[in-house]
């Protein structure tokens, strides 16, 4: 049989449904526009809204009392935010952030709970895909975080973001690198400090442009690589 073209939205989840599927989310969905830095989800708050990323680009971070913090998952338009709602969990023990500027479709926790199991297996499977992702992209940041140093990382997550946002310029300031490399900021600002000399990107007042992108791969670690094929494979199945 053959297979509805999905809704024409840039959201890949979205994407994905049957237009018959897709109809019922739809009079749920409201469309807003998300600042970089506004929180929306903190460390066991209830979550009132899932957010399917239309542009931008929106992180997961695991946080300590103290204030440390370390990117455990990026969001950008192949997903929603966040998972443990596909899960049947209303809190979370992440904070999620938007990282870059991002537009949305909002929608009810409570009513994507309902919706979701009532959908039938195709919305489920999507979903289940997506969690399946979601963790690969946790494990990886774990043994990343412990093996690679600080200059691949940052290679690894600045083309993390430029995949997620669509472009190769975005806005970050050193803050936020450190928050989601969970390093220093002198630290961040030494290897930013050496990408630059390289001539692989250019980072002024906060403004980052990736100016060779096959050798800022080849400097990234292997768990870009990884990730990224694991992201290919879910938008193929």
């Amino acid at each position: 049989m053959a297979r509805n073209l999905g809704p024409p939205v840039p959201n890949l989840m979205l994407q994905g449904l049957q237009r018959n599927v897709y109809a019922r989310f739809a009079p749920h969905l409201e469309s807003v526009s998300l600042a970089a830095g506004h929180v929306l989800a903190e460390p066991g708050g209830v979550v009132a809204h899932a957010y399917f990323v239309n542009s931008g680009m929106i992180s997961v971070l695991a946080a300590l009392r103290d204030g440390d913090t370390l990117e455990v998952g990026v969001i950008g338009r192949e997903g929603m935010a966040d998972i443990n709602l596909l899960l049947g969990c209303p809190t979370t023990l992440n904070r999620v952030v938007v990282q870059v500027d991002a537009t949305a479709l909002r929608m009810d926790a409570r009513v994507l709970l309902r919706l979701y199991n009532e959908a039938g297996p195709q919305m489920r499977a999507a979903g289940q895909r997506y969690v399946h992702y979601r963790i690969a992209q946790l494990s990886q940041s774990a043994i990343c975080n412990n093996a690679h140093g600080i200059e691949e990382r940052l290679a690894r997550w600045l083309l993390t973001t430029a995949d997620a946002v669509a472009a190769d310029h975005f806005t970050l300031t050193h803050e936020f690198l450190a928050d989601m490399l969970g390093a220093r900021r002198s630290s961040v600002t030494l290897a930013a400090g050496v990408l630059s000399l390289a001539g692989v990107i250019e980072y002024t007042r906060g403004r980052i442009n990736i100016l060779q992108r096959p050798k800022l791969e080849d400097l990234a670690c292997e768990c870009y690589g990884i990730i990224r094929r694991e992201l290919h494979a879910m938008a193929r199945n």
